[in-house]
This record gives structure tokens, sequence and C-alpha cells, in this order.
């Protein structure tokens, strides 16, 4: 088991046709500061997804923030079946701590779409991960302990304008060698640091309000590409775009969240 499948393994407690309830761990080791980071907490509520629809991917996912989930801390996931069809099946979890619900994720579940891409999405030209520099665990002035088991791997681009777009690509994997599963998209799309930094970089801690998912494809094994992006900030939020491609240049994820602006 590796330390991803152990930081989001879960137990089933209780158990009905439709409803199901689970007890797991939110461990200190995926966090942005003090808090979980928000695709660690979502992919915890996806295994229990997966594992009560049997089914193999998320179709569509939307995660609600509603409070900081907490580290080191023990957590409930309660899933629903709200709709199961021949093709998707529609599922919510409800991710608790201490007797709140801190996060609910509402799914589309199914099999990883399949057949012929007809319009393929061209990932952009940036240089090998070990052409990139290493993402700093204290470059948002936070202490980020999922570093210790990403790599995240930045382009800066020397002939960006200045002032900058807000505009980020670079690489990810798991340290260990983990394989790239629907679990490990859902962390992947909410761990690079919000592309607002580029064109601020005093920006500090990005808190994600609300993130919805499309995986799109299988990934492949080894890196993940990405690029992040964010055109519009307004009244103290933005909303960001993220993109993702396996080293095959097959998109697997486009994702995109709203997001508060901290002074």
């Amino acid at each position: 088991m590796t330390g991803f499948d152990a930081a989001t393994s879960l137990t089933l407690v209780s158990s009905s046709e439709a409803t199901k309830e689970w007890r797991g761990f939110l461990t200190t080791g995926w966090s942005i500061g003090p808090i979980p980071n928000g695709g660690y907490s979502a992919a915890v509520a996806l295994r229990a997804l997966l594992a009560h629809t049997e089914c193999e991917a998320p179709l569509s996912m939307t995660n609600h923030y509603y409070r900081p989930t907490i580290a080191g801390a023990p957590v409930t996931i309660r899933t629903e079946i709200l709709r199961s069809g021949r093709t998707t099946t529609h599922a919510d979890a409800f991710l608790i701590q201490e007797d709140e619900v801190r996060v609910r994720c509402v799914a589309v579940l199914g099999a990883f779409p399949g057949g012929d891409t007809i319009l393929p999405s061209v990932p952009p030209t940036i240089p090998s991960p070990f052409d990139c520099a290493e993402r700093d665990p204290k470059s948002q002035g936070l202490n980020m302990t999922l570093l210790e088991s990403l790599e995240i791997r930045l382009h800066r681009d020397p002939t960006a304008p200045t002032p900058r777009p807000a505009h980020i690509d670079g690489w990810i994997r798991f340290r260990d060698g983990r394989s790239n599963d629907a679990l490990a998209l859902c962390l992947f799309a909410d761990s690079f640091p919000p592309a607002i930094i580029s064109a601020l970089p005093g920006t500090g801690w990005v808190p994600t309000i609300e993130l919805t998912s499309h995986v799109r494809a299988p990934a492949a094994a080894g890196w993940i590409r990405s690029e992040v992006t964010t055109e519009n900030v307004r009244g103290g939020t933005l909303i960001e775009n993220i993109r993702l491609w396996d080293e095959t240049n097959t998109l697997v994820v486009e994702a995109r969240q709203l997001a508060l602006l901290r002074d």
C-alpha cells in the first residue's frame, strides 16, 4: 500500500442499498499550511463513492467546501446513490468531521470515456520535467506537507511579458511511483500553485470554494503535464481553469474552481 492509499483508506461501518457510511482518518501529510489539501479531501470522498457505486471513474465531480477539514483527525464519509442508469450513476458524498459537513461531493460516475477523440486537446509545449524548477514547499509562505509525497515541477517562461499573465505550466507525479488512477487525477487537479501567483507574486493561501473535475480518460504511467490559468478576478474571488495531460499527450482531466483571493 502506498502512502496515498494509506492516507485515503476507509472502513465501511454501515450499509443499505442506497446509503453507506465509511470511517477514515485525514493525515497531516497532505496539507497546505495546517489545512488538508482540497484535492486530498476530495480523493477520500471519491474512494468511498467508487467503492459504493462500483464505478471506474468520476465523469464529473463537484466539491463544495463548506468549511476547512481537519488534519490529523478522524473523518466520516456518508455516500448516497441518487440514480443508477445504464451508463452513469449519480451519487453524493458528505465528508463529516466533528459532527459538521465540511465537504459535499456531487458526482456522476461511470466508466472512463472511450472511443476516438474527435477534437483533441493539445498540451502546452514546455521543457522536460527535469528542466523545470521543483516547487518550493514554502513558496507561498506556508508549509506544504503534500510536497513530501508529490513532486511538482514548474515551468517559468523567461520570455513571458511583464506584468506576467496568471498562467502556470508544469509537471506532477507521486514520488513513490504510484499509478495515476482516478483518485490521483482528482488530487492532481488541486495540487498546483494557483495561477494568480504568477501575476501577483505576493499571493498566499487561495482557498477553494468549489471545484469541479471532469475525468476524460485513464492516464498512462509517469508524469502528468498541467496548464493552470486565471482570467477573471473580481470581488475577492477568482475563477481558475486546470487541464492535465499524461505522457501520451492525452487530456485526462479538465477542471475549474472558484476560489477566494486572500489579502
